[in-house]
């Protein structure tokens, strides 16, 4: 596929998908709004690290305990379902376009 090619279907998808393209972009901005103008203050790394180590020697007796929520199946089926959907819709096309 050529460059002119992608150039003209990334137009089409952005000329019908215009709410699609408008709402990614609001996301990716108020994404790296909060990572450029977050209001930590970095003078007080030294004091953070020291109370993260001391933190983390009173953790290291216990032990870590794994637990298991229904919701976490639930979220897991739903989205591999969904992606299974999706895959088959592409391979089916991809079939259809080379027929």
């Amino acid at each position: 596929m050529k460059h002119k090619e992608r150039v003209q279907k990334i137009r089409n998808f952005t000329g019908k998908n215009k709410i699609f393209v408008i709402t990614t972009v609001v996301a990716i901005i108020f994404l790296f709004s909060g990572f450029f103008f977050s209001k930590e203050n970095n003078t007080n790394t030294s004091e953070t690290i020291q109370i993260e180590t001391s933190e983390n020697t009173e953790k290291s007796d216990q032990k870590p305990q794994w637990q298991f929520y229904w919701s976490d199946l639930w979220i897991l089926l739903s989205a591999g379902g969904f992606c299974t959907i999706m895959i088959i819709r592409e391979r089916r096309k991809s079939k259809e376009e080379l027929q």
